[in-house]
């Protein structure tokens, strides 16, 4: 019976904060880590983003891409760096103040990507999502999902789990020896 007291108790407190918001409105409600590059704006699915760093202190690493930076150590663990926007265009980013690395661990890949601004954790109204974005470059449109329209942007869904299925991604090196 004390427990029920208490679960009640908390019910009460949550509907008192006013950032709290009620089942049904969570239910409506899509949140992702965004962020800024080539100068268009994506969300990826919390899930997929294990964290967000500083571009950290790397080593290079030869006879790879140029979208490759090298790799960090990061609480004993080694990530490799590398420039996301460079690698889907070809081109170096040029270094921003605001760059951030987004790390993703899948599978038993460890990755550090970096992007010109993250923008922290957004949350979108699921009825603002568009299964598809006929203004985005193919080169994303590969490891995008759709996208949700919010304040006159498109938000285009970015899934890390596509780049790291993606063979020209994972074989870094700069001539494939056999």
């Amino acid at each position: 019976m004390a427990a029920n007291g208490f679960i009640e108790l908390l019910r009460l407190s949550k509907r008192g904060n006013k950032n709290y918001s009620d089942d049904e409105s969570e239910v409506n409600r899509w949140s992702g880590i965004a962020f800024e590059m080539m100068g268009q704006y994506f969300i990826a699915p919390l899930g997929e983003v294990s964290e967000v760093i500083y571009p950290p202190k790397y080593t290079s690493v030869p006879n790879v891409q140029d979208w490759v930076w090298g790799l960090a150590n990061i609480r004993g663990r080694l990530l490799s760096v590398s420039d996301l926007a460079c690698f889907i265009s070809g081109q170096r980013s040029q270094f921003l103040p605001t760059q951030k690395v987004l790390c993703i661990s899948h599978n038993d890949h460890y990755v550090g990507l970096i992007v010109d601004q993250v923008l922290g954790i957004q949350h979108f109204n699921k009825k603002s999502f568009f299964s598809e974005n006929q203004n985005l470059d193919e080169k994303l449109n590969r490891y995008c999902q759709g996208h949700f329209h919010q304040h006159n942007h498109a938000w285009n869904v970015f899934l890390f789990s596509r780049l790291l299925n993606d063979p020209k991604y994972l074989n870094a090196s700069e001539k494939f020896i056999n």
